[in-house]
Order: structure tokens, then sequence, then C-alpha cells
């Protein structure tokens, strides 16, 4: 653990220019999202448009502050600690490997001494032989796959997500597969709500402006969300800004 607190001091003492150019480059990054979040929801008139575009600037300013933040450690670390600390004094270290001699064996040869051989004698009517019986093999038992989860049933089939399948149970990237089309289609979007009836509902990444065919609507990252129930619908606007009732299915989230 020393050793590895030994090599960040030295990458930052050594590399600081760097870690600035790389912050500025990030904050840089952040403030563009932010400005094209921001003309988004000033030029658009509908509400969903507006909520989205407002969520964008928003996780594009905690980026700008999360980098300030770090562009801060890093000064600190360069002026304040880094002087006062001596690098070399808290590596751990190499442990030696010592190889213990083997001790010297003394090997003593007996000398044989011959034993008389045995007469040979004419063989007796000897017993025949049991037949020894063959063991049976047991066979391990076989597991039983789970049940697969059943089929999503879908109002419309033009707005609908076949996989996953209802109470499915998931973990890590997860590929949301379905179909998103409407006569009038606009964009659709993919949420997610934790427990059995949410409360409120999360854009997963971002809207998307093509429609889709049974292929992939969205990537959620499982693996982010703690363990338990959540739900996740696929809502589909139309040109007007209305939507169609969402196609909903349950999941369970087991990291």
């Amino acid at each position: 653990m020393l050793n590895v607190i030994a090599l960040l001091l030295t990458l930052i003492e050594e590399h600081t220019i760097w870690l600035y150019a790389a912050c500025f480059l990030a904050i840089l990054l952040c403030m563009r999202s932010y400005w094209v979040a921001h003309r988004q929801r000033q030029n658009t008139v509908f509400t969903i448009e507006k909520e989205i575009a407002a969520h964008r600037e928003g996780r594009a300013m905690s980026g700008v502050g999360a980098l300030l933040g770090v562009a801060v450690v890093i000064t600190g670390i360069k002026h304040y600690i880094v002087p006062t600390l001596d690098v070399a004094s808290i590596v751990e270290p190499t442990p030696t490997l010592t190889i213990p001699v083997p001790p010297t064996t003394v090997v003593v040869v007996a000398t044989r001494t011959p034993t008389p051989e045995p007469q040979a004698t004419a063989p007796g009517p000897s017993a025949s032989p049991s037949p020894t019986p063959s063991p049976t093999e047991d066979l391990p038992p076989t597991d039983t796959p789970p049940p697969p989860p059943p089929p999503v049933l879908c109002a419309d089939p033009n707005i609908c997500i076949t996989s996953p399948g209802n109470g499915a149970t998931v973990s890590g990237m997860v590929s949301i597969i379905g179909t998103a089309d409407h006569g009038q289609f606009q964009f659709y979007k993919v949420e997610y709500g934790q427990g059995e009836q949410p409360g409120s509902w999360h854009v997963i990444n971002d809207v998307h402006r093509s429609p889709v065919h049974g292929g992939v609507l969205e990537q959620l990252n499982a693996g982010a969300l703690p363990n338990g129930v959540y739900w996740i619908r696929l809502v589909v606007v139309d040109q007007s800004g209305n939507f169609p009732p969402p196609s909903q299915v349950r999941i369970v989230v087991q990291n």
C-alpha cells in the first residue's frame, strides 16, 4: 500500500503539467456539453426535451466541479505535501529470499547376506477364485437449469422491449433489445426506476432520434446500480410531443 502511495506522489510530482493539461481539456469538453445542452433547452418547446437538456447541463457542471477539485488536490500535493515528505522513506523494503543449504547425508551401503533358496514342492489343488463384483458408478446429479423469464407481452408491437424478459436477473452491462417506432416518430428514450412502484424515472444515457426494429435500444450498466428490483420502460414520442403508453419490464439487479 505504501509503495502505491509513493508511486502516485512521484507521478504527480513529475507530470504535474500534463495532469493540469488533461484537467483543462476535460473542463473544455464539459463546458462544450453544457453549452450544447443549454442551446437545446432554449430552442425546444417540448417539456421532455427541456428536462433532458437540464439534466445534461447539471451533469456537465458537476463534471467541471469535479475536475476543478482534482486540480486543487494536485496543487495541494505538489506544493504542500511532496516538499515536506521524503518519498523514499515510505517505500517498503523488498524482502530478500534466503535459500537454506540442505544438510549433508551419509549413505550407508549394507552388505546383502545370501539366503538359501527354498525347495520347490508340487502344487496342491487350489480353490478357484471367486469373481469380484464390479462396483457400480453413481452418476452425479444433474443441475436443473432455471426456467427462462416469461416473454414480454406488448400492447403495441412498435413500442416493445423483448429482452430482458419480465423478472429477469441481470448484472454488468445489459443490452435492452426491442422495437421503437411510430407513424409520426420524433425520438425515443429508455428509462429506469427503482422499486416495485418507482416514484421517479431516470433516462439511460440520452434520447435517440432514429427508430429501431428488433435491435439494441440501449445499454444499461447494471453494475453501477445497487442490488434490488427495478423497472425499465420504453417511451416513444411523436411529432406533437405526446407519447403512447410505454412498454415496461421488471428486472432484478444482482451484482
